[in-house]
Formats: C-alpha cells, sequence, structure tokens
C-alpha cells in the first residue's frame, strides 16, 4: 500500500514540475537563447533528481539532489520576474518532498530560512523590474508553500504511524503465537503432571500393599508350611498354627479392601469427610472406638499430601488395635500458616522404649518425602502418640507453589 501511494506522489511531483517548467518556457520570446537552454536543462535535470530522490539512493546524494531543485527554482524566480509569484508554485511541490523524504530537523530549517531568504530577494527583483508589489498574491503563493510543508509533515508523521502499527501488530501476532505455544505447552504440562501424579499414587498403593499385605502372605506362608509339618505330629498346635493364618488372612483382607478403597475413592469427597470415614469405618470393624478432631481450614491441606496422611492415620489405627490392644485412639489435625500438625494417641498398653517397627520406620520415610518431621513416644501404660509435621508449601524450581 504504501509503495502505491509513494508512486502516485511521485508520478504527480514529476508531472506538476515539467508542466510548470513548459510554462515558464511560453514566456520566452524568442530569440533568448539563456532562459531557453535553463528551461530545457532544468526539465532534465528536475526528471533526473526526481528519480535519485525516489529511488533507494544514499541520504546524501538524495539532499544533494534537493539542493539542485532549490537552486533550479530559485532562478526560475530570478529569470522570469514578468511571472511574478508564479515560482511559488515550485516551492510548495519542493516543500512537500522535502518535509515528506527527510526527517533531519537542522536539514529542514536549512531549506526553510533559505526560502525565507530567496523568496525576500525575489519580491525584491520583481519590484524592481516591473514596478509593482502584489502584497495579495505573493502571500497567497507562499502559504502554498508552507501549505505543502504541513501537508509532508502530515504525511511523513501519517506513514510512521502506518509502520509503527504494522510493528505492533506484527509483535502482537508474535507474542499470539508465543501465548499459544505456551498455552500447548503448559497443557501438555499439565497432562504430564497427571501422569505423574497418577503414576505417584499407584505406586504408594503398590508400596503399601507390598509392604503391608506382602508381609502378612508371606508370614501366612510360612504358617502354612509349618501347619502342614506338624499336623501329623501335634494336631493342637496345628490347629493353633491355622488359628493363626486366619487371622493372617482376615487382616490381609482388611488391608486390601482398605487399599482397594483408596483408589475408588472419589475425588471430590473433602479431606476431613474421607479421615472421618476411614475412622468409622475401622470402629465399626475392629470395635475401638475413634475420634477426630480439627483445627483450622481443610483447604489449607494440599492434595498431593491427603493420601500420605491417611495412610499413616490408617497405619496407626491399625498399630494401636494390633499391637496396643487400644479401646479409643484419637486423631487430631491442625493447620497452620506454614505447616500441618497431626497427632495420633491411643490409650493402648505402650511401652517404655520405642523400638521403630517396618510400620514406623514407613511412617516415617512417608513423612520426610514432603520434608516433614515425624516422631513417636510411649510409655507403659499410656499408650502411643504419633506427631508428625508436615510443611503445606513446597518449593519446585524457584516456584512457591
Amino acid at each position: 500500500m504504501r509503495s502505491f501511494s509513494l508512486f502516485v506522489f511521485s508520478l504527480i511531483r514529476v508531472v506538476m514540475l515539467v508542466i510548470l517548467s513548459i510554462y515558464f518556457f511560453q514566456m520566452i520570446d524568442l530569440p533568448d537563447v539563456g532562459r531557453t537552454v535553463f528551461v530545457g536543462a532544468a526539465i532534465a535535470l528536475f526528471v533526473v533528481s526526481h528519480f535519485i530522490q525516489m529511488s533507494g539512493a544514499s541520504h546524501v546524494l538524495r539532499v544533494s539532489c534537493a539542493g539542485v531543485d532549490f537552486l533550479l527554482i530559485a532562478g526560475f524566480g530570478f529569470l522570469f520576474p514578468q511571472s511574478g509569484y508564479l515560482y511559488l508554485i515550485f516551492f510548495g511541490v519542493f516543500s512537500t518532498t522535502v518535509f515528506l523524504m527527510f526527517t533531519d530537523k537542522r536539514l529542514l530549517w536549512t531549506f526553510s530560512i533559505s526560502f525565507v531568504v530567496v523568496w525576500a530577494l525575489v519580491s525584491w527583483n520583481v519590484y524592481r523590474v516591473v514596478g509593482v508589489f502584489e502584497v495579495t498574491s505573493n502571500i497567497v503563493n507562499a502559504m502554498f508553500t508552507f501549505y505543502g510543508a504541513v501537508v509532508g509533515t502530515l504525511i511523513r508523521n501519517f506513514q510512521a504511524s502506518k509502520e509503527t502499527i504494522a510493528e505492533q501488530y506484527e509483535q502482537l501476532t508474535e507474542t499470539h503465537v508465543a501465548l499459544q505455544d505456551a498455552h500447548r505447552q503448559l497443557r501438555s504440562y499439565a497432562e504430564q503432571v497427571e501422569q505423574l501424579t497418577a503414576a505417584r499414587e499407584r505406586t504408594e498403593i503398590a508400596r503399601e500393599i507390598h509392604d503391608t499385605v506382602g508381609h502378612k502372605m508371606t508370614a501366612l506362608i510360612v504358617q502354612l508350611q509349618l501347619a502342614q509339618e506338624m499336623v501329623k505330629r501335634d494336631e493342637e498346635k496345628s490347629m493353633a498354627i491355622l488359628s493363626v493364618c486366619e487371622q493372617l488372612t482376615r487382616e490381609s483382607l482388611h488391608d486390601i479392601r482398605m487399599s482397594v478403597r483408596a483408589l475408588k475413592e472419589d475425588s471430590k469427597q473433602h479431606f476431613i469427610e474421607s479421615i472421618n470415614e476411614l475412622l468409622q469405618e475401622f470402629a465399626a470393624l475392629t470395635k475401638m472406638e475413634t475420634r477426630l478432631d480439627v483445627v483450622g481450614d481443610e483447604c489449607e491441606v494440599p492434595s498431593r499430601i491427603q493420601p500420605t496422611v491417611k495412610r499413616i492415620i490408617q497405619e496407626a489405627l491399625t498399630n494401636a488395635k494390633k499391637h496396643g490392644n487400644a479401646e479409643v485412639c484419637v486423631v487430631s489435625l491442625q493447620t497452620r500458616e506454614e505447616e500441618l500438625l497431626v497427632s495420633i494417641q491411643d490409650n493402648g498398653v505402650g511401652v517404655q522404649n520405642v523400638v521403630p517397627n517396618f510400620g514406623l520406620i514407613n511412617m516415617k520415610e512417608r513423612v520426610s518425602e514432603f520434608g516433614g518431621s515425624f516422631e513417636v513416644m510411649s510409655k507403659d501404660g499410656e499408650g502411643f502418640v504419633i506427631t508428625m509435621t508436615i510443611p503445606l508449601r513446597e518449593k519446585s524450581v524457584g516456584v512457591l507453589r
């Protein structure tokens, strides 16, 4: 669009320069070789200078051509005083071109001051030769020059604005494309995070089944093998072993059900509701009284640590009943600004010196994965108190989330 507009302007400009020159040529009274040669040379120089200025020539060459145009126009003013102030139309075309093509303020001021000087000298020369000074005609023609300068400036500013808008639009398009790429990457990352989360949850369940059910099933196999050996020797001991096998089978079945429930659990269920349901179900199965105390907002507990907290509470309930023969177990959850505090206290038999078993070690490892702390306290006849703290926020690749 710009090249077409520039082509139209260029065509009109060169046509006006040639037509005006021909008009001055008609004013020559033959024979007048000097002015005839000047007009012919002016037409040729106007055309050559025009194409140089409108091409991709260097700045210095274009300025030089503009200087040649200025001198030729001034020559028309001095050589044709009888035309009055018609030469100022030339300056109108010249000023439009200069103020359109150049932005150097010193250059524009130089041409403007030079024009005022030439205007004054030519006006004096016209008055000297013709003997008449037409103020109105002089000012009207001079205003055409100023008008050309204003038009050239406006066109240049308009073209610069269009270029700026085009650049900004291109940048906006690039930004939009970049945002689309970022959106696709974020969606891909979200899918990867979802897959990793699912894999992590599967790993947690697999580890839980391996650590609990697998351990008990191994013991069950050993007991069954022992029962096979003892059934022919001591029937009473064989029955006792089979009784142990039955108990191990029931416990393993219970653990499997709890793990399956965790897999099938509704993701929309609230964290506290799921904990409370876990306690109620365990109480119904084992006849052990359970209670849940909550302080703070459950929404502060991120979903990434909820399965771990539930698994540890489940393991602690099993230990309280199985090893401590507890009748009451109280679970307390307290959300603080930066951490979750979980306390599990039962009234079982307790021990003086706590020796961490496989289950307690597993609990501590789970908490350590989130940068938390884990502590077990017990005394004879006072049951166990399990306390753990887990940070509610984690840092990953410099981003706090």
